[in-house]
């Protein structure tokens, strides 16, 4: 049997693929925002014994539900709680079990090279690996909603083939739903009541959904998920779900919330780029769209992508992530044209073969696009560390441009092999980037440079306070004590504490200064520390001050 038609093929590239993921979890600083926020919240519940609330220092955390605290503290018990990446890890196990689960389905639609293709070029997209390095709910949801979606297409496709249904189909879909409502919230149900929606208005009946078995899965989800809901309101007199609610859900509905809105179409605009190394097929696939919907697997492919993706575009706040539940059936679908389309034997028809070349071309050219952009960002952001993070931008050109390569001799050979050849130079550009190139550019990991700055103290910090620069990353690293504080407060901490450090942004400065002086404070002169707030997008100087230590021996003799 050939290589890329056995398991032994999907091992070996899923053993790949954890070393590549598990090198960026290490080499990465913890990123703002929402990173740093998951991973300290998730360290307080491990280090409280708190499993029902979830808090940011003293604040309650009311974003999304306990589920991805619960996996993330687990691990931090396990590897640590200090180290970032004991936060990331449950995002591996949980591409490993999306890219299995995606090969499984591939199965059912092509050949096992195929599956194998599909398996692999999913989880060498650039959203996909780029969300694996961040410990937040996003990499763990997109497998859960992967895992329902399979079980609900097996109970779709028995009964569009009139086959009994799997025994324990049914089952799956609804424990794979608690996970993700316990993870996010209502993502997978919402996905899940779009996808059999748009199946029962394709068939015009709804007689089929009796082998969901709604009660039964229903009183499940019940069971599974009612208890911490009831723990968390009575803890929080209700708070944690009506601000999950209102405050949140509600917020992304209904306008952009916090400065992420913008018109629909946006995700359809930058696709492309988000999926690389599968652009190139992204013509093709819509250019089969009528073809599609012959066959009741891809039909079901397209009625979990086109519902939920129509949805994302018409709500007003817009994040990359939000496209990652339906990025599996995408890359199902676009499989498909990994075969090169025959040249038209009418001359009417050769426009647009010679059209649909030209777009490959040009979604080959996606990744190059991504590395001028990493050299870029080494340029802009190195810092001190600029020569290596320009080492190793052009690194990833050199990558990008062996994927184009492979891109073109697949384009024009249509052979299986410069295909899984641009797969595996686009995974080592982009090991080279999360791994490299960002951990490299050390103006933008500010927070990192402060903590390396206090460590090399003789005398470290009895305590700690900031004012102006107070990004959740700063927490993470210096510890849930650290105090955030306007100019003033800072300027009386310094005196109430003796032996603390006053971490302050230049434009708090002169209000901390003026305040020390009104309380004669003196102060040691400040340590210095410039970068770029990428959660500002605004230069930033960090001042680092101490009290002057009084020495009652000076003067006596």
């Amino acid at each position: 049997m050939p290589f890329f038609h056995s398991r032994l093929a999907l091992y070996a590239f899923m053993a790949i693929l954890s070393v590549v993921v598990l090198i960026g979890h290490q080499a990465l600083p913890p990123m703002d925002r929402d990173e740093s926020r998951f991973a300290q919240a998730s360290k307080q519940m491990q280090q409280t014994g708190d499993y029902v609330t979830v808090r940011f220092q003293d604040e309650l955390r009311a974003k999304k539900p306990a589920g991805i605290y619960w996996l993330q503290s687990s691990f931090a018990r396990i590897f640590g709680p200090d180290a970032i990446a004991s936060y990331r890890f449950v995002n591996l196990l949980a591409i490993l079990g999306a890219v299995f689960a995606l090969y499984h389905i591939g199965l059912q639609l092509y050949d096992p090279r195929s599956a194998l293709a599909a398996a692999a070029l999913f989880s060498s997209g650039f959203l996909v690996l780029g969300e694996v390095h961040l410990a937040k709910t996003d990499t763990v949801l997109m497998a859960l909603a992967l895992a329902q979606q399979w079980a609900l297409m097996q109970l779709y496709l028995a009964w569009q083939n009139g086959q009994p249904p799997p025994r324990h189909g049914w089952l799956w879909f609804w424990l794979a739903m608690a996970a993700g409502i316990l993870v996010k919230g209502p993502v997978l149900p919402v996905l899940a009541l779009l996808s059999v929606a748009a199946l029962c208005f394709w068939h015009r009946q709804f007689r089929w959904l009796a082998i969901i078995r709604f009660w039964r899965g229903f009183a499940i989800v019940l069971v599974l998920c009612l208890p911490w809901a009831l723990l968390v309101s009575a803890a929080t007199d209700g708070a944690f779900l009506s601000t999950a609610i209102s405050g949140d859900l509600l917020a992304k509905v209904k306008s952009g919330q916090e400065s992420h809105g913008a018109a629909p179409g946006s995700y359809a605009l930058v696709l492309a780029i988000l999926i690389w190394p599968a652009t190139p097929l992204l013509l093709w696939a819509a250019s089969q769209f009528k073809a599609f919907t012959g066959r009741a697997e891809t039909r079901f492919l397209l009625a979990w992508i086109v519902p939920f993706w129509v949805m994302i575009e018409l709500i007003p706040t817009k994040l990359p992530h939000y496209p990652l539940p339906v990025l599996p059936a995408l890359i199902l679908l676009l499989v498909g044209g990994v075969a090169v389309l025959a040249k038209p034997a009418d001359s009417t028809a050769k426009w647009r073969y010679h059209l649909g070349i030209s777009l490959r071309y040009l979604g080959v050219a996606a990744g190059p696009v991504l590395a001028f952009a990493a050299i870029w960002g080494a340029m802009s952001f190195g810092g001190e560390t600029s020569r290596q993070a320009l080492g190793f931008a052009f690194l990833s050109l050199g990558t990008a441009g062996l994927a184009a390569w492979f891109g073109h001799l697949w384009i024009r050979q249509a052979l299986w092999r410069p295909f899984f050849g641009m797969i595996g130079a686009a995974m080592l550009f982009h090991m080279i980037v999360f791994s490299g190139v960002f951990p490299a550019l050390t103006r933008i990991h500010i927070s990192s440079a402060i903590a390396t700055k206090i460590a090399t103290f003789p005398t470290p910090p009895a305590a700690i306070a900031t004012s102006g620069y107070q990004e959740p990353s700063l927490v993470f690293l210096l510890g849930r004590d650290l105090l955030l504080l306007s100019p003033t407060e800072a300027a009386l901490f310094l005196i109430e504490a003796p032996g603390g450090l006053a971490i302050i942004e230049q434009r708090h400065q002169a209000a901390f200064l003026n305040a020390a002086r009104q309380l004669k404070l003196g102060l040691d002169a400040p340590e210095q520390l410039s970068g770029f707030n990428i959660s500002k997008g605004q230069e930033v100087v960090i001042l680092l001050y101490r009290a002057e230590i009084f020495d009652a021996t000076v003067g006596k003799g």
